[in-house]
């Protein structure tokens, strides 16, 4: 039972914190951190500032501890009891358990014991009832200790505020398990320094995470300093405590690491003992990171001034959307800005105060050519379908810093990634769909960046083996045109993806004036009707020989043949030239009906637990597959569904997100939904798809080809959840003649308008953009 002196704490604690401005009343940071199974959104609920390089947040066990790791991908599991202690960098969505380093939790005890520092034993229980997490403020009662924790953050720097309400024979503590990482067994190495004099701390840890450990793991470096001096300190080595005397600590791969600062008792008058911890990380040197934190907190900040202006930063980076409260639910508001919130958060700033980044070279360079940023932790084969594409509507000088952040690492490295994370490639999932992402910012406007430099990197990707992130079986495919089933068992998932990245790729030939090459790699992308099985309507795996590797059950999510879908979901894998799949379905009547029989029959299983066999709205093979219906003359079934996904797929609960948001993946795509359009990815002219917008009446500023920042109004009329189809749509006042629009067009206009009616529209246009453009 909680004291009463932790009432009195908790009470003080909502009389400090204000009302939130809009819309970040609408942010609701608990949505994606619960579900079951498949059904795990796995974000992280603590304090970052948009993009930052630290996301300081709790790590969370459930019922003796447990820890499942498909449950903890970003550290914090909404169902469980327990926190085991605060890390400072995570993941955001992704479906791999990496990051969760530099711990740090407080403690309220007698004395720091084997029991305490050993197997989580500085662990405490919460409830929800006692925690609160807005944009840019997160803070929990921990229970088992009596002490109220605040976090706040900026780019490099959390700040901790700790209230120990405990008063009597008990001390104020505060932990640094410093070899704790979200990955069990994940320490490669850690050191932990504390310097008496000048009441700082400060160290590393090496983790060797899901992805990290793929090339030799990441450093995660500290400088910490306090509020209030401490009066005593220890440190541990594998549960053996000595209080006093050793100043540090160091331990190799699987060692367990720790010191404790000691502020003794809280005060015999009853009133409660508060302490700041001020922490700065960097991924190049504790030198670097106390200038990160120099830098960026002055000597006079104090948590509230830093929790301000963390959210007046966010107020001002999800303002540029205003969703008219009026006359929308507050359930919706609260999806839609929870969305922006996410599809915000990441790619993960990798440049450090002064403008240093750690290099995929293993060395420290400086940023150049006006850039403000350095970014890794990207989940391309993800991202590239939906959150690029909206960072590159609406925040481009993030986007063209992305760019340039992938020549960056083909500069330093080799190869351009796939998956970078931290300064290293992964080398995870399949394809080269970086090829997608510059090709779509540069048709985006956004093109100030070396294009020579990214087409040869392009083109290295597209026709060599490279050493880091090569296209499997590159051979196979330029001489048979798909990849055998013998060099790979996902041979066709592969030849797919190829042909999407090789038309992108010849779309920017054609651009930068390369036409022969532009011919070669447009008829590449063709090469995906070299694993189209006629008689099954299919795509299907084939040995060099010509024979046939289909699959007997085709809604097994779980064969080998296919990358993290099965054979249905794939039936649909040609965003770039869906009007020649149509053909192979034998014209649009036949391809629309079967693509609503996917969608009819994924409606039985509306739960997110299990892969749904037939669209899985959690994953993204067929993300683009309601958008196709455009193309099949059949935009009334787009809206149909689209809107049944944004109303029963995408909730304000803590397991809201259909699956993992695989940094914003799926935020973004419910964004672009919401408003009535989403992106053709890689399109010569920026192709949007029109669907049926959930929203009323919002304004988007987002920046023009010309510098400025002018509104484009979406006001639709007789909106309801009744009336899911489109009337008709009108785009700066002229009515539309077909479900498509280009970035251009978008950019250019004031107004796009929706008239939404109850009935189907019964001309449906399926006039769509050539393949190439």
């Amino acid at each position: 039972m909680l004291s009463l002196l932790c009432v009195c704490v908790l009470l003080a604690l909502a009389g400090r914190i204000e009302a939130l401005p809009f819309p970040l009343q609408y942010v609701n940071t608990f949505i994606g951190t619960g579900g079951d199974g498949y059904g795990v959104g796995s974000t992280p609920p603590g304090p970052q500032v948009p993009f930052g390089s630290l996301r300081v947040g709790p790590d969370t066990s459930a019922v003796g501890d447990v820890s499942l790791p498909f449950l903890h991908f970003g550290g914090y599991y909404y169902n469980d009891y327990y926190v085991r202690c605060f890390s400072h960098t995570h993941m955001v969505g992704a479906g791999v358990q990496d990051y969760g380093t530099i711990g740090i939790m407080p403690v309220s005890a007698a004395s720091i014991t084997k029991g305490i520092v050993s197997s989580y034993g500085y662990r405490s229980t919460f409830t929800h009832e006692e925690e609160t997490a807005q944009p840019g403020y997160y803070s929990v009662l921990l229970g088992t200790w009596n002490v109220l924790a605040e976090l706040t953050a900026t780019m490099h720097v959390a700040i901790h505020r700790y209230t120990f309400a405990t008063t009597g024979k008990t001390n104020n503590y505060i932990l640094f398990p410093i070899s704790y990482t979200l990955t069990p067994d994940g320490v490669g190495a850690s050191n932990i320094t504390i310097d008496p004099t000048t009441h700082t701390i400060s160290g590393y840890v090496l983790n060797n995470g899901g992805l990290s450990n793929r090339f030799g793991g990441v450093r995660s470096y500290f400088y910490a300093r306090t509020s209030v001096p401490f009066l005593a300190y220890g440190t541990w080595l594998d549960g053996n405590v000595t209080n006093g005397g050793a100043t540090t600590a160091n331990g190799g791969k699987g060692v367990d690491v720790g010191g404790y600062i000691s502020f003794g008792p809280s005060p015999s008058n009853g009133k409660p003992f508060v302490v700041e911890l001020q922490v700065g990380i960097s991924w190049i040197s504790v030198q670097q990171a106390k200038d990160n934190l120099e830098g960026e907190i002055a000597a006079n900040d104090d948590f509230d001034t830093v929790r301000e202006s963390t959210q007046n930063i966010w107020q001002k980076q999800l303002g540029i959307i205003t969703v008219d409260p009026s006359s929308n639910a507050n359930d919706d508001l609260i999806k839609f800005y929870t969305a922006l919130y996410h599809a915000n958060m990441a790619p993960t700033t990798f440049s450090e105060y002064g403008g240093v980044y750690l290099g995929f070279d293993n060395q420290v360079h400086k940023l150049t050519n006006g850039s403000l940023g350095y970014y890794t932790d990207m989940s391309i084969w993800d991202v590239h379908r939906s959150q690029f594409p909206w960072l590159a509507l609406s925040q481009p000088v993030v986007m063209r810093d992305i760019v340039r952040s992938l020549l960056l690492m083909y500069e330093q490295g080799g190869d351009i990634p796939r998956w970078p994370l931290a300064n290293g490639y992964t080398g995870c999932m399949i394809a080269t769909h970086a090829d997608i992402v510059i090709a779509d910012a540069y048709f985006k406007g956004i093109v100030d960046f070396d294009h020579n430099l990214a087409y040869k990197g392009m083109v290295q990707g597209a026709t060599t083996q490279q050493q880091y992130a090569s296209r499997d079986d590159i051979v196979d495919w330029l001489h048979l045109g798909y990849v055998p089933y013998e060099a790979s068992k996902r041979g066709a998932s592969e030849t797919l993806e190829y042909a999407y990245d090789d038309w992108a790729i010849g779309n920017l030939a054609n651009a930068l004036g390369n036409k022969q090459d532009a011919a070669t790699f447009w008829n590449r992308s063709q090469n995906y009707k070299n694993v189209w099985n006629e008689e099954k309507k299919l795509f299907c795996p084939k040995d060099r020989n010509g024979k046939w590797e289909c699959p007997l059950i085709w809604i097994d999510v779980f064969d080998p043949r296919y990358v993290e879908g099965d054979a249905w979901q794939w039936r649909w894998f040609v965003p770039h030239d869906v009007p020649g799949l149509v053909e192979l379905y034998g014209g649009q009547k036949t391809f629309a009906a079967i693509l609503d029989d996917f969608f009819s029959l994924s409606q039985d299983d509306p739960l997110n637990v299990l892969p749904n066999p037939y669209y899985w709205a959690g994953n993204e093979p067929d993300i683009f597959a309601p958008y196709m219906f455009a193309f099949g003359g059949r935009s009334d079934l787009t809206q149909k569904y689209v809107r049944w996904l944004l109303e029963n797929k995408y909730t304000s609960a803590s397991d809201g997100l259909p699956g993992n948001d695989d940094y914003g993946t799926m935020s973004a795509w419910f964004l672009f939904s919401s408003l009535g359009f989403y992106p053709l990815a890689g399109s010569a002219n920026g192709t949007y798809i029109l669907g049926s917008p959930m929203v009323n009446n919002a304004t988007f500023s987002f920046p023009r080809s010309d510098g400025s920042v002018r509104p484009l109004r979406i006001i639709t009329y007789d909106q309801s959840a009744l009336n899911v189809y489109v009337a008709k749509v009108a785009l700066g006042g002229t009515v539309l003649a077909t479900p498509f629009i280009t970035h251009q067009q978008l950019m250019q206009a004031n107004t796009l308008e929706f008239w939404m009616t109850d009935t189907p529209s019964s001309s449906s246009s399926s006039s769509s953009p050539h393949a190439s453009s």
